[in-house]
């Protein structure tokens, strides 16, 4: 363990660039602000799901895939340290049948914003907050969130 503590932070992406916004209320029947994609950031790196557990360096200007955070939620501070916190995302790498690998990745079930609560709660006891990870069951426990998830299971 290290000896300061670290602040960790989530940010917050918007895969629909503002189109869930608009859009929603006519397709689900009610507005959802974004389709969140989140990370972990701690100590100049950002940790997050895609296509398995990546890690970049934080960038000053914006992530190369996601561009710019709609907001950075200040999660808490941690004392595990770099090899620790190494250790233990080879463990989700290499456990719980590869449920962080791309095959396993699923919109509604086991997607970026699990992997990041997983992370914070792992780092500093916290929670994603509930409107993040719910979300997905919202959508979902709509007429039309089902038939979303048929045509995205479809086309997979």
């Amino acid at each position: 363990m290290s000896q300061d503590a670290s602040k960790i932070q989530v940010y917050v992406y918007d895969l629909s660039h503002g189109l869930a916004r608009q859009l929603s209320p006519v397709i689900l029947g009610f507005q959802i602000d974004a389709i969140y994609h989140t990370s972990v950031v701690v100590r100049g790196k950002e940790y997050y799901l895609d296509q398995g557990i990546q890690t970049i360096p934080v960038n000053s200007v914006a992530h190369p895939k996601y561009g710019q955070p709609i907001e950075i939620i200040e999660v808490g501070e941690t004392f595990v340290d770099d090899s620790i916190l190494q250790e233990f995302i080879n463990d989700l790498n290499n456990h719980d049948e590869l449920k962080y690998h791309a095959m396993k990745y699923d919109l509604f079930t086991n997607n970026c914003n699990h992997f990041t609560n997983t992370l914070i709660e792992f780092l500093c006891d916290s929670q994603l907050e509930e409107r993040i990870l719910k979300l997905p069951d919202l959508v979902l426990n709509s007429p039309a969130g089902q038939m979303l998830k048929q045509l995205i299971e479809n086309n997979a």
